[in-house]
């Protein structure tokens, strides 16, 4: 999968945005594909850079200790790379959030982005600051969520 996640990853979002509009129309599917489109390179390089470096060591003792394959994918992968793969999806939905207010803001979408974009176009510069520090407060309320689920799904985190 790797040089078809490069390709999506060396894409601006914003470039094939256009063409999933008039693919899927105007509603919510082209959005929703290009948030997944956005955030799915990183999720993907994070997780399976975190494969690979899981201990062989330690999966050949929880096989020798009995463990069945799927016993050894959940004690002894998942846990060791859960914490990047969360890693991952912090990266991913700060990106996922940019693209989209991006979007709105070049295609008049609805949203924060557009009201900048509106506001912009009259000269109102403190509607503009406003979306601006907006966008920066929905950032920090985004990531301080993902921060909150990493603490909650890998509460080991802070061991390793």
């Amino acid at each position: 999968l790797e040089p078809g996640v490069t390709f999506i990853r060396a894409l601006p979002p914003l470039a094939y945005f256009s063409l999933l509009v008039i693919w899927f129309g105007i509603d919510e599917t082209p959005k929703v594909i290009l948030l997944v489109l956005a955030a799915l390179p990183p999720i993907v390089l994070a997780t399976s850079d975190a494969v690979r470096s899981v201990s062989h060591d330690r999966l050949l003792a929880l096989r020798t200790l009995g463990a069945s394959r799927m016993q050894v994918v959940r004690h002894g992968v998942l846990p060791s790379v859960l914490p990047e793969i969360m890693t991952g999806i912090r990266v991913a939905v700060l990106f996922a959030f940019t693209t989209m207010v991006a979007a709105e803001t070049i295609n008049g979408l609805p949203g924060i982005g557009g009201l900048v974009r509106d506001a912009q176009r009259f000269n109102q510069t403190d509607i503009v600051m406003m979306g601006i520090i907006l966008i920066g407060i929905c950032g920090i309320a985004l990531d301080l969520l993902v921060q909150l689920l990493d603490r909650l799904l890998v509460p080991w985190r802070a061991e390793l």
